[in-house]
């Protein structure tokens, strides 16, 4: 029986070209654009349908930041690297297979091992002590896994960023804090993040054809905290100002030059691009997804598109000739 337990594929600069036109790749840009335009002018306090797959997610997600709550860090004198997160992480692992199982309606629960793999790799790497936006994609792939399921449906979609999504922010960003976890393969002033994309590129989206909040409206830490709870976006920004010190052009240059620009939409449609070429053409943080029965290193999209253009083009020549 063929195992159900996704893998790493992507070990070469080959691999990498071939990723692209993958179904996996496919299917999770289309997932992230999808989710992208289900929140569009939503608030994160929007009233929307609570689904029991979407409620387990959020009750699982709230006892993981009990753990937290359960697991102080060790006195140690280094910065960063708190090496009680490892202790977290076990802790994590020895509830691992409940977890999983609650998650999924029986029909499903064939599928319990590779969402497991999605899920458990969403919080970072306890070897490294670190977590970056190669976790938040694996957040992302678990949920287009009960999507594609159909244990989350459409209607399932604005709870999945508002509520889920949401909520699984605030405990990567108590793991961060806590733990002092290491920024995984940040470039610097030079990333749009030491940790995380999406929130920023959903975020854009709530706040298109906003009456008064434009991008510029980030530098007004008052319409920070009033906001920051609404939109996904300013909150990030706030986020940033708790972890770093100095000024903010500085210590977030890409950030900063984002704020000039006219509107939401511009920014959605720009994070866009610089998330394809920014975290998915990255082979350091790629090498690392993981590729099974629901998200598989295949290209038979592909050919099927390539399939029906070349019919397409042939019934055209047909007409053509008989005209």
């Amino acid at each position: 029986m063929e195992s159900n337990i996704p893998t790493k594929r992507i070990q070469s600069s080959e691999d990498l070209k071939f990723w692209f036109h993958s179904d996996a790749y496919y299917y999770l840009t289309q997932w992230i654009r999808l989710l992208s335009i289900k929140i569009k002018q939503l608030k994160n306090t929007e009233e929307c349908k609570i689904s029991d797959t979407v409620q387990n997610i959020l009750d699982i997600l709230d006892q993981l930041s009990n753990l937290i709550d359960e697991t102080p860090p060790d006195n140690q004198p280094t910065r960063f690297g708190n090496k009680a997160y490892r202790t977290w992480t076990n802790k994590l692992l020895k509830k691992s297979e409940d977890i999983i199982t609650s998650f999924l309606p029986e029909k499903h629960s064939e599928y319990s091992s590779e969402l497991g793999v999605y899920f458990l790799d969403s919080f970072g790497n306890s070897r490294r002590i670190d977590y970056g936006s190669g976790h938040e994609i694996n957040f992302v792939c678990f949920l287009f896994c009960f999507y594609k399921l159909g244990a989350i449906t459409d209607e399932d979609l604005p709870a999945v960023i508002l509520k889920v999504f949401a909520k699984y922010l605030q405990v990567a960003r108590k793991l961060q804090k806590v733990y002092n976890l290491e920024p995984a393969g940040s470039h610097g002033v030079w990333g749009l993040d030491d940790f995380q994309f999406l929130p920023y590129y959903f975020g854009a989206s709530q706040l298109i054809g906003h009456k008064t909040l434009t991008p510029s409206s980030i530098h007004d830490k008052k319409l920070l905290e009033d906001h920051s709870g609404e939109y996904l976006y300013f909150r990030a920004i706030q986020y940033i100002h708790e972890i770093k010190t100095g000024p903010f052009f500085e210590h977030s240059p890409i950030l900063n030059e984002i704020s000039n620009v006219a509107a939401w939409s511009k920014v959605n449609s720009g994070l866009y691009k610089m998330y394809l070429d920014e975290v998915l053409s990255k082979y350091p943080i790629v090498q690392h997804c993981y590729f099974g029965k629901l998200l598989p290193f295949t290209d038979e999209i592909r050919k099927k598109r390539e399939k029906e253009f070349k019919e397409s083009r042939k019934k055209k020549k047909t007409v053509k000739k008989d005209k």
